[in-house]
């Protein structure tokens, strides 16, 4: 029962939405069986909602005391209170609607054939709409939907003029070249990380109808436009382009469109980033805490662990010890709770490291299980950085042989496997110079190599060591 539609609903209603709750259930107009109503009183006197206090046996027992159980009673119930429950999110959530109320009356009123008050709410419908800040996608679509409707009412028996023919085209073109280029950039990340293939279709038209159009001069059609072009030929230009555009016109987009946008944005940074184009660090950080500050990153005032270990990670990078040190005090409480300390000992023992202390950051790693493939990833990456730094060469093996093979399994990675894999090569690189550094003594490791600058740091320990001491034995 604890996972039924009913029950999860009205978990994440907030305090006002039961208040108006409790009101439309006991209203007769709405609902004259008292079994709902004591329903609802059940679960709405737990102090805490689980699968151990709001259960099928409770439920009956506090609804019927001295009736036998009886299993299907209480699924019906539940069906005919999810039904109630539903009407009152209708209800509840249209007059945040405004224009989908006036699309709702104007049909009715087209269906019953009177049509000049259908008339009536189209157009109160487009000035509603034309009034609001917000213009995304969503609001060319709610645009087309109304001036279509009033194109088909009005030229049923005129012909003579154009009934906003021209209104329709706009809007539906500027929707559906919005929507493409939106989604094209969303398939270019999600075939990235994944093996799945998908074909946008029409997308190569759009894009050759967009450049010298004067859709472009429209800041969503440009936005989505120029990040498209940042994704997949990775055009310098665009990125900067796009950078000014969409700080300049956030108020045209909603917090989720805005949350793609900049995430789309700082995955190129990262990507950069991973290949030593310390500018592009500095972006993705700036780009991070900005978007997180805005309340772009954040979902129902949640902050994704993912986001915040790569702003950590990135803060690292960079040595900005003071900003990192900031943020996670202020945000790592935002954390969704079953994952909020295993992120926070994760992060501690990055930071640890980065502070010099590797032997506190080692004991961290190695006690903790982290489920995620590229947390678990960049554990064993530090932890073989670790057992390097501290010389403990029979350990560096095992752990070597074991992260290969990690990588090796996985496949739903991405990109991200190509940078492990290189990682893994210059890790054994490492290690075989340790062996034999006569091999190696004019050896440099390649300008592309992740972590660039600790394989260099690594390779100078080597040479020094060698200088002062025999080779290095397991």
């Amino acid at each position: 029962m604890f996972e039924s539609k009913f029950v999860q609903a009205f978990i994440k209603f907030s305090l006002e939405e039961r208040r108006k709750l409790r009101k439309w259930i006991v209203s007769d107009f709405v609902n004259k069986n008292e079994d709902i109503v004591h329903l609802f009183r059940f679960i709405d006197s737990r102090t805490a909602i689980n699968v151990h206090t709001v259960n099928k046996e409770k439920t009956h027992k506090y609804i019927y005391p001295d009736a036998e159980f009886n299993d299907l009673r209480i699924r019906h119930l539940l069906w005919m209170a999810t039904e109630i429950l539903e009407s009152f999110i209708l209800f509840n959530c249209l007059p945040s609607y405004p224009s989908l109320q006036e699309q709702i009356l104007a049909q009715y009123y087209t269906d019953k054939e009177l049509y000049k008050f259908a008339n009536q709410h189209i157009e109160q419908g487009i000035k509603l709409i034309e009034a609001t800040q917000l213009h995304n996608s969503e609001y060319y679509l709610n645009m087309f939907q109304l001036h279509s409707k009033y194109f088909l009412i009005n030229s049923r028996n005129n012909r003579d003029k154009d009934f906003n023919v021209k209104e329709i085209i706009n809007t539906a073109t500027i929707f559906s070249i919005i929507e493409l280029l939106k989604y094209a950039c969303i398939i270019q990340s999600y075939q990235k990380n994944t093996e799945i293939k998908i074909d946008p279709f029409l997308l190569d038209s759009i894009l050759k109808l967009l450049p010298g159009s004067a859709f472009l001069e429209l800041p969503q059609v440009r936005i989505y436009y120029n990040i498209y072009l940042v994704i997949t030929v990775e055009n310098e230009n665009a990125f900067h382009d796009f950078i000014r555009d969409i700080k300049k016109n956030e108020s045209l987009f909603s917090h989720h469109d805005l949350n793609d946008l900049y995430r789309l944005a700082i995955n190129f940074c990262i990507k950069r980033s991973n290949y030593n184009q310390s500018v592009y660090t500095q972006k993705a950080f700036e780009l991070y805490l900005y978007s997180v500050e805005k309340g772009y990153l954040l979902m129902n005032n949640e902050i994704n662990r993912f986001i915040f270990t790569n702003i950590v990670a990135l803060g690292i990078k960079l040595k900005e010890f003071n900003k990192i040190e900031k943020f996670m005090n202020q945000y790592a409480r935002l954390i969704d709770e079953p994952y909020r300390q295993n992120t926070i000992d994760f992060n501690n023992a990055k930071i640890l490291y980065s502070n010099g202390q590797p032997e506190r950051a080692l004991k961290i790693l190695l006690t903790h299980e982290f489920k995620d493939a590229i947390w678990n990833l960049n554990a064993k990456y530090l932890v073989l950085k670790i057992l390097f730094e501290i010389k403990n060469f029979e350990l560096y093996l095992a752990h070597l042989k074991a992260f290969k093979a990690y990588i090796k399994r996985r496949s739903n990675i991405g990109y991200h496997k190509t940078y492990f894999i290189n990682i893994s090569k210059a890790l054994a690189i490492l290690l075989d110079i340790s062996k034999r550094p006569g091999k190696y003594r004019n050896y440099a490791f390649e300008k592309e190599t992740p972590d660039l600058d600790w394989f260099k740091n690594a390779l100078v320990s080597l040479r020094r060591e060698h200088l002062h001491a025999s080779p290095l034995v397991l």
